[in-house]
């Protein structure tokens, strides 16, 4: 047994087209803009800024025990 499409079903997906065609979106294809840059950058900041602290802590601590032993 198959199952077909309703006729309702494509004359809406005609309708949609007709639609976008007239509104002049013929792409789907979303466009960047500067917020989305923005939260690009917020984004590597957060990913990135916790490692850094932690190799600073790292080096800090390394650099003040090796004061202390070889004073």
């Amino acid at each position: 047994m198959t199952v077909r499409k309703s006729r309702i079903d494509e004359l809406a997906q005609r309708r949609a087209a007709r639609e976008r065609e007239a509104a002049g979106h013929d792409d789907d294809t979303p466009q960047f803009t500067w917020t989305d840059a923005l939260a690009l950058i917020i984004a590597t900041y957060q990913v990135l800024l916790p490692i850094l602290l932690v190799m600073l802590g790292v080096m800090l601590g390394i650099y003040f025990l090796f004061q202390i032993v070889f004073r």
